[in-house]
């Protein structure tokens, strides 16, 4: 199931919890869980001493090695956080040690994160390459061996490729009533945070919405997704955009005072946004 596609036309509704406690208050765990049954499905936390953000996915929310049976994937960034990388439990072609044992692994997706340099005037632009899925339903294998064979790489010299699929975060719509970018989540989203997305395929239909993302509470998200994404990829998104990015917010918060109404509001009436707009929430527009 983790890693089938989800159905056509039809999203698979999930939600994830954030648990930052004690000592590991810095290094917060993920939880997805199926909406239906609240099926528990994988859980996440970054990795300690890592120059750039490594977030190990697994099985078993208390059990996060990296050798353990229950690790399932991992995301990478790059050091500035625009650049995230997703993979399945498979080695690393670089590690001759592993190859003897294990599977090289598979390349589930790429997302580009937009740097703000000037400052921001708008909510992120994202950009997420994943491999494509037949009519069947099968995904294509992507296991590079080299550089140059990447999603990233691919994307960067311009190849027209058939193998991936190309998504973009659909841009909200500024609303003069209150003053903010709305986004309609269908009442799935209820708070206002710079992290809110959604995803669609410009080239196939730009008015389907393939995933979404977004909060309900102080450490409470909703996640849904349908076909080309499985649940490890959309969790993977998920996780590039609980993650900081020196690029995108650094240049945003320092120009927070100029433009304070930037992330993207769930489209709803004004009446039933009224507590959105304390100068609090605005700040924690730009919080982790």
């Amino acid at each position: 199931f983790l890693m089938t596609p989800g159905p056509q036309g039809a999203m698979v509704q999930c939600y994830i919890r954030r648990r930052k406690t004690g000592m590991t208050r810095l290094f917060p765990t993920y939880e997805i869980y199926l909406k239906e049954g609240d099926k528990f499905l994988m859980a996440a936390r970054k990795r300690k001493k890592n120059k750039s953000s490594n977030y190990l996915i697994s099985l078993d929310k208390d059990d996060l090695s990296r050798n353990s049976g229950n690790f399932y994937g991992k995301l990478r960034s790059n050091f500035i956080g625009t650049e995230f990388i997703l993979y399945d439990k498979g080695s690393n072609p670089d590690k001759k040690e592993d190859i003897e044992h294990v599977q090289t692994r598979a390349e589930l997706g790429c997302i580009l994160y937009k740097q703000n340099v000037l400052g921001s005037r708008g909510p992120r632009k994202m950009k997420v390459m994943v491999p494509s899925v037949d009519a069947s339903g099968h995904r294509k294998e992507l296991r590079p061996t080299r550089p140059d064979e990447t999603m990233l790489e691919r994307y960067k010299a311009a190849q027209n490729d058939d193998d991936v699929q190309i998504l973009k975060n659909k841009p909200p719509k500024w609303n003069d009533q209150v003053g903010a970018y709305v986004l309609n989540f269908n009442g799935r989203v209820t708070r206002a945070s710079v992290k809110n997305f959604q995803l669609y395929n410009p080239t196939k239909d730009p008015e389907a919405v393939l995933m979404q993302f977004g909060r309900v509470g102080k450490d409470a998200f909703t996640m849904d997704y349908q076909a080309p994404l499985c649940a490890l990829q959309a969790f993977g998104i998920a996780l590039s955009s609980f993650d900081y990015k020196i690029a995108c917010e650094w240049y945003a918060a320092a120009s927070l005072m100029h433009t304070p109404r930037r992330a993207a509001l769930p489209s709803q009436p004004p009446s039933a946004l009224s507590h959105l707009f304390s100068p609090s929430l605005v700040l924690r527009c730009f919080s982790r």
